[in-house]
């Protein structure tokens, strides 16, 4: 998929089925405004090519019979509309495709004014004739977008054609070509940087040169519940179930930890004392209230270190997936290459950096892919989860999200998972759900249910049919949870605990 972006000197993109941008180059994002994870605005398609962008989509869900169009694109500035071409990616499981769209235009940009001029010793007059042929492709059009004369635009592409040495119109319309697809090439194969998906991002900084950055689902004006992600491929909740949380009054606040998309990374802590750090600063100063927090995987790590020096902080504590320090023989069970990991960061951490830094050059050569291909080919539920077309782009959304500071993030989450809090847990006194997955390769019922002998605030929900990305595979039945807890903890009543999900 990565490969569909990617040698692509103008804006490339591609769509999942219902229309969300699953990857796209920085030069969609900044032509046509793509946001990975969010929904291609439809004002970005001509509206002369409407029907044929929609026959597409319904030909990505198998409703219609079309495997590729020619398409107008509508620049975010207004500008004039560039031709695209539209074809489908069809997925290993035969299920509903992807839409590639592809500009097959080149993007004239400053530097390749500059180069222009610097080459060839064009005035600065000669550039913009140069820019404005380029883009228009005829004499009388270039001459009216100058508000010049037919004959001081003829002069002036001979005086073009005779210091570049350009034979004809053709060939310096080649030349031209060739200089803006080199004013780019810096740009082919690259990704656009992670950008909040839901438009909602806000950065708190802190007088210490913190940045602290979240985004939010829900209602607005809502109850607090903060959500801490953890190395998994799952950040936000699927904005389909804001609804829900919007009916039950509940805003979700989802943090982006140390090194998380744009919350700043401080070295000189220690993972867990960066992170301990980090959520004080964002409960004090933004949800500045009693409130439940989620924890996914390791993210509950530096909840639970909280709740057992301020228990007034939280009504109740919820873990999804597994963690590591809930049931530390689960390490056992992990994939032998994450197995692997977890023990070597501990005795030779220099060489589990150089294997991230590989793994993320890797990555960002062949795509998130790559990654998904290593990480879950072993586990059918989680990889049939990650080649769901409608679930991508949230996949790798969360992928960016990690990655966007480095492979240092990576690693530093491998040490977190390391972090000595026994002791937190054994304190604890807030009340913790703990749901399980069933199908992420670690489950292991009676060894996870010693956790509630060893502190009675502890409860262990299994879940049924869910693995690694429990998050995307039970979406309505963790929100339910998350519901449910927000109202017996807010109201007071007695919190029940099911015996599995």
């Amino acid at each position: 998929m990565a490969r569909a972006v990617q040698d692509v000197p103008g804006p490339a993109l591609v769509l999942s089925p219902e229309g969300r941008v699953v990857v796209t180059n920085t030069a969609g994002a900044s032509v046509l405004g793509a946001r990975q994870g969010s929904f291609l605005d439809l004002d970005r398609i001509d509206p002369r090519s409407l029907d044929a962008f929609r026959t597409m989509m319904r030909a990505a869900n198998k409703r219609a019979n079309r495997s590729q169009a020619i398409l107008r694109m509508s620049p975010v500035d207004d500008g004039d509309p560039i031709l695209a071409e539209a074809w489908l990616l069809a997925p290993k499981n035969d299920g509903a495709a992807f839409v590639v769209i592809r500009s097959l235009e080149i993007e004239w940009t400053d530097r390749a004014s500059e180069m222009l001029a610097q080459a060839f010793g064009l005035s600065a007059a000669e550039v913009e004739i140069a820019r404005i042929f380029f883009r228009v492709r005829d004499v009388a059009a270039t001459a009216a977008a100058r508000n010049v004369s037919l004959l001081t635009v003829r002069t002036q592409l001979k005086s073009i054609m005779a210091k570049t040495e350009a034979p004809s119109q053709v060939e310096l319309m080649r030349l031209l070509a060739m200089t803006a697809g080199r004013a780019i090439q810096d740009r082919q194969g690259k990704t656009d940087t992670w950008r909040d998906p839901l438009g909602r991002e806000e950065i708190l900084s802190l007088p210490d040169g913190r940045s602290i950055a979240w985004t939010w689902l829900g209602d607005p004006n809502g109850r607090p519940v903060v959500l801490c992600r953890g190395l998994p491929m799952c950040y936000l909740l699927p904005p389909d179930s804001e609804g829900q949380l919007r009916d039950a009054g509940i805003k979700l606040l989802a943090l982006s930890r140390p090194g998380f998309g744009n919350s700043s990374q401080h070295p000189n802590l220690s993972p867990l004392e960066d992170n301990i750090t980090a959520l004080r600063g964002f409960l004090d100063h933004v949800v500045k209230a009693r409130c439940i927090a989620i924890g996914l995987s390791n993210g509950v790590l530096p909840l639970l270190a909280e709740a057992s020096l301020r228990p007034d902080r939280f009504h109740a504590l919820i873990a999804i997936g597994y963690t590591g320090v809930l049931d530390r023989s689960g390490i056992r069970r992990l994939q032998p290459t994450q197995q692997a990991m977890m023990r070597l960061v501990g005795m030779l951490p220099w060489l589990v950096d150089l294997m991230a830094k590989q793994a993320h050059r890797m990555i960002q050569t062949y795509g998130v892919d790559w990654y998904i291909e290593r990480a879950y080919r072993t586990r059918p539920l989680d990889y049939a989860t990650c080649t769901d077309p409608n679930l991508a782009p949230f996949i790798r959304n969360a992928c960016s999200h990690l990655l966007a500071q480095g492979h240092q993030t990576f690693v530093r989450e491998l040490l977190l998972a390391r972090s000595d809090i026994d002791p937190a847990i054994d304190t604890l006194s807030v009340p913790l759900t703990w749901v399980a997955p069933k199908e992420d390769g670690v489950f292991d019922e009676t060894s996870f249910r010693r956790i509630e002998r060893r502190n009675p605030r502890i409860r262990l929900q299994p879940l049924e049919k869910a693995g690694e990305l429990a998050l995307y595979q039970q979406t309505l039945r963790i929100v339910d949870l998350i519901v449910n807890t927000a109202n017996s903890t807010t109201f007071g009543a007695n919190q029940t605990f099911p015996t599995s999900l």
